[in-house]
């Protein structure tokens, strides 16, 4: 796609969103002005370009995409997705480490959809983030992995267990010490559950996250920012999409984790 290309179909809104209607199928003018709400004048003349590219046919008064404009809007969608993480946030994701994500992953970024970003809470600086407390609790099924640590955690994830939720969890060296030190008694009761299973991520100079949580209900995500530090953001998203990337993303590191058994 040369760049005057490129620039006609992103560079215009409603050319842009027209192509991505006719994507669903052939449209009467009619129906066109309605789904866009735009003026028959205004919309006109960014069709006429359009058909000068060979990218819309105009026949029996309906508007089609072209076969070369089919190629081009199918390539186009992913594209957007992709855009449209970034551009919601542009700031968070510039400031975050994205190499803890594998390409194949990365790639996929746009599974997270029309994700929320949680800031932290001052109200709850020493808590958990209540956002965070609230989807895990609500769920019956929960893949998450830590690499920073919170005195909170041992009692919370004790108390999800006890509740009959099911709970896989990884966790890395570093936090896995801070366990093993000041809460073994709650760590061999976690063990000792039959809903529950533990991995240590043991493996040496490799980024990582600071938090994935996959459930049946939402995914979680939480990066450690360029000087090293997590500052409590949270990207959550309830699409099944996101839950299912997120999930691949806990399998990957899990794929790398050796599981502790009980003694």
């Amino acid at each position: 796609m040369n760049s005057s290309l490129l620039d006609l179909i992103l560079f215009s809104e409603k050319r842009k969103y027209f192509l991505l209607l006719l994507k669903e199928g052939p449209k009467s003018i009619e129906e066109i002005l309605e789904k866009l709400q735009v003026s028959r004048t205004a919309l006109l003349p960014q069709i006429k370009k359009l058909k000068e590219e060979n990218l819309v046919i105009h026949e029996n008064e309906m508007y089609r995409l072209s076969l070369i404009g089919e190629i081009i809007v199918e390539k186009m969608q992913p594209l957007l997705d992709t855009l449209a993480v970034f551009e919601k946030n542009e700031d968070f994701w510039a400031e975050r480490k994205l190499t803890p994500i594998p390409p194949n992953l990365t790639k996929r970024i746009s599974e997270l959809g029309d994700y929320l970003l949680i800031e932290p809470d001052l109200s709850h600086t020493f808590d958990l983030n209540p956002e965070f407390v609230k989807h895990l609790s609500n769920s019956s099924c929960i893949h998450i992995f830590l690499s920073y640590f919170h005195p909170q955690f041992p009692a919370f994830f004790l108390s999800l267990a006890r509740k009959g939720i099911k709970i896989s969890l990884i966790l890395s060296e570093a936090v896995n010490l801070r366990f093993e030190e000041d809460f073994k008694k709650e760590e061999e009761k976690f063990l000792n559950m039959q809903n529950t299973s533990l991995f240590i991520l043991d493996k040496k100079r490799i980024e990582i996250p600071a938090v994935i949580s996959s459930t049946d209900r939402i995914m979680t995500l939480g990066l450690f920012n360029e000087n090293g530090k997590f500052d409590n953001q949270y990207v959550i998203s309830f699409d099944r999409k996101a839950i299912k990337w997120g999930d691949d993303l806990f399998k990957y590191y899990r794929d790398m984790s050796r599981e502790i058994k009980v003694k």
